[in-house]
């Protein structure tokens, strides 16, 4: 699915700047946008599921699962309340969450700064937690989610005709 694709590579983004990231230019609030960008496609790929419905799945269905899965709910809050600013209806999470921290390395000579690795962090509720393990659980949940809707469809779909002779 385009939007999963999508998302991933969002993600990996993420883990290039948790690794350490060529430095250029000073390009802190570009990689802020990266994890935000990485939760709000992430969230989005309810709206994929639910609309591509090519296993039967019910947007019922799907908010369930979402609201099975803390990280989910996060995700969901992060991505609305960056959207919307403030949420006043329809938070998953009892606080929104947001990011309430962030931490840079540069690595190289004063005078040249070769490399600089980001470090996030999201407020929700009252706990801390790290963006990229939210985001790596996330985009795990995602995929065993979909892994599980293929499996249904295929089930109900029975196994297929071998070779005719």
């Amino acid at each position: 699915m385009e939007q999963i694709e999508r998302t991933r590579r969002y993600l990996n983004r993420l883990r290039s700047i948790y690794k350490g990231v060529p430095h250029t230019q000073d390009n802190r609030e570009y990689y802020t946008d990266d994890v935000y960008s990485f939760f709000i496609h992430c969230y989005h790929i309810r709206d994929w599921i639910v609309q591509l419905n090519i296993v039967g799945v019910s947007k019922k269905d799907v908010d369930t699962f979402i609201n099975a899965h803390k990280e989910l709910r996060i995700c969901a809050d992060l991505c609305n309340g960056t959207k919307h600013c403030v949420l006043t209806q329809n938070m998953k999470t009892d606080r929104q969450p947001h990011l309430a921290g962030k931490s840079f390395t540069s690595i190289g000579m004063p005078d040249q700064i070769c490399t600089i690795k980001g470090k996030f962090r999201i407020l929700s509720g009252n706990k801390f937690h790290d963006a990229l393990d939210i985001a790596e659980s996330c985009m795990q949940l995602w995929d065993d989610f979909v892994a599980s809707l293929k499996e249904s469809a295929n089930r109900r779909l029975g196994p297929a005709d071998g070779p005719h002779t």
